[in-house]
Order: structure tokens, then sequence, then C-alpha cells
């Protein structure tokens, strides 16, 4: 008996020692398993400085529209500048809408409704006039627009300048004062003898129109006999354009037939090529024009030939596409807009006009 019970002791003995030993292996089979896998992960955390690198980042699309409304979209002028801002937003992959105003002052605030309630990002404008744009800007902050002028300035709600892309209207005025100065000398209109008036086709109603006509009278009575103000004559135009420029360009001619000389400034090419029909209809050949903008309508004209007509040419498309980069970078990277960008130009003649951004063969 004691036997047995001695048997059964040590059998009992074997197993416990036989258990402790197989934990022990486990535990020490499984110390060696997480040292292979910290060995195994040592060289990941050597590359470790190279994931801290910052990553390439990819360009950001932006979902923006942008609006545009002309005082007259069908003119060549604007046409040239809308294309301007068009490519600008084909670039960038911006939602682009064009609207004309039809030199409608109601038309013109209805249209700054219609395209708030579109959803545009920005609002680029040429306003129909001046009086209208506290109305514009007023709208456009209250829906949290911002708003660019091109061509014809703006004063918003508060009596502040809007930011603006166009001409520096007085100086280009100038430019064209100082050519038609010269021109006028080299053809003797101010020999002894002659009778020489200024015909300035403008439209008082626009008041940034007047500046140019202010930098035309500038510069020919700093550069001519022509100082006394009865030298000048206002030639008031509704709106600038063709169909109301040439009867009155007409009606001046006919009211002054002592004059022997004229000399015409135009606020735009309509009204410099007005000034060469109604001399061509009266009869008048000592005359001289000046447009302002270098389009169709001039180049036409100098295609003709005829060296009594000049222009100044400008980049309607330039000052389109500036305008709305200026927007672009104002939205996309907080870049504050300018106050005013001048876009200047240079004087277009028979010589030259193929040279023109806006000549086709």
């Amino acid at each position: 008996m004691k036997k047995t019970l001695l048997w059964i002791v040590v059998l009992l003995l074997s197993i416990a020692m036989v258990a402790v030993f197989s934990l022990a292996g486990c535990k020490a089979k499984a110390a060696a398993e997480e040292e292979e896998t910290v060995e195994e992960a040592a060289p990941e955390e050597e590359a470790a400085p190279a994931e801290e690198e910052a990553p390439e980042e990819e360009a950001v699309a932006v979902d923006l529209t942008f609006g545009y409304i002309s005082k007259l979209l069908t003119h060549p002028w604007f046409m040239a500048e809308s294309g301007g801002i068009e490519n600008l937003c084909n670039e960038k992959g911006i939602e682009y809408i064009a609207l004309d105003a039809n030199m409608e002052d109601e038309k013109c605030l209805e249209l700054v409704d219609q395209l708030i309630s579109q959803g545009i990002d920005a609002l680029m404008i040429c306003a129909t006039s001046q009086g209208i744009g506290p109305a514009i800007t007023q709208k456009c902050e209250d829906a949290g627009i911002p708003v660019v002028t091109i061509d014809d300035t703006l004063v918003d709600h508060n009596g502040n300048p809007v930011p603006h892309v166009g001409m520096p209207t007085k100086e280009v005025g100038m430019t064209g004062g100082e050519a038609l100065a010269q021109l006028a000398t080299e053809r003797g209109f101010f020999d002894e003898g002659n009778v020489v008036k200024v015909g300035n086709l403008s439209a008082a109603k626009l008041t940034v129109l007047m500046e140019r006509t202010a930098g035309y009278t500038e510069a020919l009575a700093a550069n001519s006999p022509l100082v006394d103000p009865d030298d000048f004559i206002l030639v008031e135009t509704e709106d600038g354009m063709m169909n109301n420029a040439l009867p009155a360009v007409n009606a001046i001619i006919s009211a002054n037939p002592d004059v022997t000389h004229w000399i015409f400034t135009g606020i735009n090419d309509d009204c410099g090529v007005a000034a060469v029909r109604a001399a061509e209809e009266l009869g008048v050949e000592n005359y001289v024009s000046c447009g302002l903008g270098g389009y169709d309508l001039a180049l036409e004209e100098l295609s003709k030939g005829n060296d009594n007509f000049i222009t100044i040419g400008l980049r309607p498309d330039n000052e389109g596409y500036i305008a709305a980069e200026e927007i672009y970078l104002f939205l996309t990277e907080g870049t504050p807009l300018q106050e005013i960008i001048y876009v200047g130009g240079t004087i277009v003649d028979v010589d030259n006009y193929t040279e023109s951004p806006f000549w086709t063969e």
C-alpha cells in the first residue's frame, strides 16, 4: 500500500513538473516571437524621418461663378472685354455669366439682382451710369459679393471708390490730344487766316467720359494756339454711340459755317468715326479726328487709307482678364483687391493699324 501511494505521489510530481516546463516554454516562445517582431519593426523606425516630410499637395478645385454686366454687350469693345474675362474663367475652371444692360439703368439693377439670385461669387461691371453705383454695391455687399468695375468707375454706398480696372482716363485723352495737335500743326491748321475749332464729342451724363474730353482739351491747349475756351465746342451725345453721335456732330458743323478747319475728339471710336462721316457728308475737307479704343469701326476706317483719322488703341480684352484675375486671387488666396489698375494705350494710324489686337484680314 505504501509503495502504491509513493508511486502515485511521484506520478503527480512528474505531471506538475511537465506542466511547469511547458508553461515556461510557451512564455519563452512568446517572448522570442515578440522580440522578433520588434526586430522586424526596427527598419520601419529608421525610415520614419522620411514619412515626416510633407506630402505634395494636390491642386484644390475651385467652385466659383463669376458674373459680368456690360452697359452694351453687343458693342465690339465690350465683347472683347467679356472675352478677356471668359479666358481667365476657362483657365481656372470658373463658371461665367455675361449679361447686357443695353444702356438702361433699371435693367442694369435688375441684372445685378438676377446674378445674385443665380449664386455668383463675384461681379464685374461696366454700369450704365455712375449714379446707380451706390445701389449696385449695396446689393452686392448685402449678398457678400465682391465687385470690380471695368472701364467706368463707381463709388459705393459709403462714398468710397470701387476697385477698378481700366484706362487712365484723362491721360489717355491727353495722348490723343497731343497727337491731334501735332497732326494739325503739320498740316498748317494754325496758319494765319484759318478759323479752327475743336469739336469735343462726349456724353456729359457719363462723368468718366468727360474725363477723356478733359484730357483731350488740356493737351490741345498745351500743344497748340487753342487756349480760348471758345475754341472748344462740346458736342453732346446721349451715350457716345454712332446712332446719336452722327446727328450731333452734323448739327455742330452746320451751326458753325465760318470754321475752316475742324479738330474732333472722340470719347470712343464711334464718336471719332461719326465726326469723319459728318465731315464727309457736309463737304468738310480740312479736318482731323481721333477715336478711342482701336476696335473694328476704327480699323475699317484706317484700312481705307484715311489719314485724317487716328485712334487710341486700347486692350479691353486685357482689362477683362486682369479684373477677373484680381477677383480670383482675392477669393482663392485672400489677395486684397487693388483700388485701381491702369491699362494704357497708344496711337493707331494708317501706318500701324494692322498691328492692333482687333485687326483681322
